[in-house]
C-alpha cells in the first residue's frame, strides 16, 4: 500500500474550510432524548443536572456487506456496519428496544460500563430470535466503550457498535470522531480492517488545533496503531481518563475490545495519517485532515479530562485475593470468590496458553499491579491483555452488588477460552 500523504490542498479543493464533519465519523447516532431533563428543576436548585434520558431503537438482523466481508452473512445492528453510535450524558439514563430478527438469541453486554445498572443489563434475559425486548442501562462514567452481542460469535459477525457517554457541560473538543475498528478475514492477502464500516475514512479537525480520537478494538487481534503527525497524547484507557502522555512515535496497542482516546495534534497544512502496523506494509486505517484557518499549534499535553468516581488508593493489605487459571483445559468453580462491597479484590490472571488472551472483567475498572504488589500502573483498565504463559495481577475495590463475569478470549480468533465470575455482597 503506498504511504504517501495526499496535501491539505489536494484534500479540501472546493470543500468549504470551517465545516468539521459529524463526531460519529458519518454514522448516524440512532437515539431520541426526552423533551425535557427531568432534573431541570434541580438543577435550577443548584443541585447537578440530571441528563434526559435517551430512547434508541435497535434491530438486529442478517445482512451481506460483500465488499468488506465475503459472501458469507453477516449480523448487523439497524442494518449497519458497525452498529449506530449511542451517545448520552454521564449519569444518563439509555432504555433500548431490542427487535431480534435472527435465529439465535440476542444479549448485549455493554462493554466497559460499571455500576448496577450494568449488573442489572447483564442478568436480564436474552431476547429470544424473532423477539422484541427492553433494557435500560444508566453510564455513571464519562468515557469510550462499546455494546455487541454476549455471543461472541455473533459478536465476530459485526453485531457491535459504540457508546460514547460525554462529559456534562459543551464539547471538550471541537471534533471528536469514534473510530471503531473491525476486521474480516479476505478470500486471499491481507485481512481488511474497516474503521465505521468503511475503508481509509477521512474525518476532520481544526488546524492547528487538536481532535479527539476515539479508538475501539472491536477485533480479535492485538493492534499496533500509529497516527503519524504531530505530537499525540493518550487521554484517556479503557474510557476511563488518564494523566495525558505523549505517545513516543504515535505508536499505541489495543488489545481485543481495548478503548483508547487520543488528543492528535493537527498542523496547518499537511494531514495526519492513522496506520495499522503489521509484518508487512502498514495498512492505512484513516485520514484527519486540518480545516479552518490557520493559527498557533498548541505546545504540551492537553488539559486532563474531567475525572470519574473512582477510588485514588486501593489499600491491599487486607485484600481478597482470588486466581483466575486461563486455558484451555483450565479447571475451577464457576464463581471465583465472594466479597463484601467496599472491599479490595486482587484477581491473579495465570494464562497457561501458548497464545497471548484478552480478560474482559465486567462491571469494574481495576489496576494493573506491579510485580511486587507494592503500587499499580496509573491507568485503569477492563480489558487486560495477559501474554502467553504469563501471569498478571489486578487489583480493584468491589463496590456494586452482583455477580461479574470475567470473560477470556484468545487473541486471534476470539474463542472464549475461561469463563468465570466474582461476586460482590452489600456490606
Amino acid at each position: 500500500m503506498s504511504n504517501l500523504c495526499p496535501t491539505r490542498r489536494s484534500l479540501l479543493k472546493g470543500a468549504a474550510a470551517t465545516l468539521l464533519l459529524p463526531a460519529t465519523g458519518g454514522l448516524a447516532a440512532a437515539q431520541t432524548p426526552a423533551a425535557q431533563a427531568p432534573g431541570a428543576s434541580a438543577a435550577a436548585a443548584g443541585a447537578p443536572p440530571v441528563p434526559a434520558p435517551v430512547s434508541v431503537a435497535l434491530s438486529a438482523a442478517e445482512a451481506a456487506r460483500p465488499e468488506l466481508a465475503g459472501p458469507g452473512r453477516l449480523a448487523l445492528f439497524n442494518q449497519g456496519l458497525p452498529g449506530p453510535v449511542l451517545r448520552l450524558k454521564k449519569g444518563g439514563t439509555l432504555n433500548v428496544d431490542l427487535a431480534n430478527g435472527l435465529k439465535e438469541d440476542v444479549a448485549l453486554v455493554w462493554h466497559g460500563l460499571r455500576g448496577p445498572s450494568a449488573g442489572a443489563a447483564l442478568a436480564a434475559a436474552p431476547v429470544a430470535g424473532g423477539k422484541s425486548g427492553t433494557v435500560s442501562v444508566t453510564a455513571p462514567d464519562a468515557g469510550t466503550y462499546w455494546y455487541h452481542a454476549a455471543n461472541p460469535t455473533l459478536a465476530r459477525r459485526a453485531l457491535a457498535g459504540a457508546l460514547v457517554v460525554e462529559e456534562p457541560g459543551p464539547a471538550l473538543y471541537a471534533a471528536d470522531h469514534v473510530l471503531f475498528i473491525q476486521s474480516f478475514p479476505p478470500e486471499t492477502g491481507m485481512p481488511i480492517f474497516p474503521v465505521n464500516g468503511a475503508i481509509s475514512p477521512t474525518f476532520q479537525g481544526p488546524a492547528d488545533g487538536r481532535a479527539r480520537l476515539r479508538f475501539i478494538n472491536a477485533t480479535t487481534l492485538m493492534l499496533r496503531v500509529r497516527v503519524r503527525g504531530p505530537a499525540a497524547y493518550v487521554i484517556a484507557v479503557d474510557g476511563q481518563p488518564a494523566e495525558p502522555f505523549e505517545l513516543k512515535e504515535g505508536r499505541l496497542q489495543l488489545p481485543p475490545g481495548g478503548r483508547v482516546d487520543v488528543a492528535a495534534t493537527l498542523d496547518d497544512a499537511d494531514v495526519s495519517i492513522v496506520e495499522l502496523e503489521t509484518a508487512q506494509e502498514p495498512i492505512r486505517l484513516a485520514v484527519i485532515a486540518p480545516v479552518g484557518p490557520a493559527g498557533t499549534a498548541p505546545d504540551g499535553p492537553p488539559p486532563p479530562l474531567p475525572p470519574n468516581a473512582l477510588p485514588k488508593e486501593i489499600p491491599l493489605q487486607n485484600a481478597a485475593r482470588f486466581d483466575v487459571p486461563i486455558g484451555e483445559s483450565a479447571v475451577g468453580p464457576p464463581l471465583v470468590g465472594s466479597v463484601k462491597a467496599g472491599r479490595t479484590v486482587v484477581l491473579t490472571l495465570a494464562n497457561t496458553m501458548e497464545a497471548p488472551v484478552s480478560v474482559h472483567i465486567q462491571g469494574t475498572a481495576v489496576r494493573l499491579l506491579d510485580g511486587m504488589d507494592d503500587g499499580w500502573k496509573p491507568w485503569w483498565h477492563d480489558t487486560v491483555p495477559v501474554g502467553p504463559k504469563s501471569t498478571v495481577r489486578v487489583a480493584f475495590l468491589a463496590d456494586a452488588p452482583g455477580r461479574w463475569p470475567i470473560i477470556v478470549q484468545r487473541v486471534g480468533d476470539g474463542a472464549v477460552v475461561t469463563s468465570r465470575a466474582f461476586e460482590v455482597t452489600p456490606a
